[in-house]
């Protein structure tokens, strides 16, 4: 009767041995994969904080640069108020306003170079897209829906509206009712 044990008491020792070294195989396996995931989480990580770090620095660079850019214009008000302040008695006032036209053109120039775009709006169809309509006006010879007045431009930047033209529009007469 002990011979059957026997048998019995050999096989399952093989089979656990067996058992132990696929236990043993998988827990590597697991443990390889657990590894290949922290270092793939990591490298997923450092490339966040790198594109990160670099549009920062692009925004920063782009942002420099359109400040040197605009200290010209800067620099040339200060130059206008300076002689303006120096000059109580017989300032002569076409001299300050053509100084700041000068001006306005640097800036205006500098804006357009980075896509800003004024938007056209005197006598156009009215778009509500581009404009805000901030009166409504009757106007003989004038179909309605028309732009009669710019009273502050709008602005694009390449095809995206900045601030909308406020305008004044040709409409109905308002009858008496």
């Amino acid at each position: 009767m002990t011979e059957p044990n026997d048998t019995n008491a050999g096989e399952r020792p093989s089979s656990n041995a067996a058992d132990n070294a696929e236990v043993q195989t998988l827990l590597h396996e697991k443990a390889k994969l657990e590894e290949q995931l922290q270092r793939t989480l990591a490298d997923a990580q450092n490339m966040r904080r790198r594109a990160q770090k670099e549009a920062e620095d692009a925004r920063r660079r782009i942002l420099e640069g359109f400040t040197q850019e605009l200290l010209p214009v800067l620099d040339n008000f200060q130059l206008a108020l300076q002689a303006w302040d120096g000059q109580t008695a017989g300032a002569d006032p076409a001299a300050l306003v053509q100084g700041v036209r000068m001006v306005l053109t640097l800036l205006r120039s500098a804006l357009e170079r980075h896509g800003l775009q004024e938007i056209n709006a005197n006598d156009q169809p009215f778009d509500p897209a581009r404009h805000e309509a901030v009166a409504v006006e009757t106007k003989q010879g004038v179909d309605e829906g028309r732009v009669l007045k710019v009273l502050m431009p709008g602005y694009l930047m390449t095809d995206r509206v900045l601030r909308h033209a406020k305008v004044v529009v040709s409409g109905k007469p308002m009858s008496a009712g």
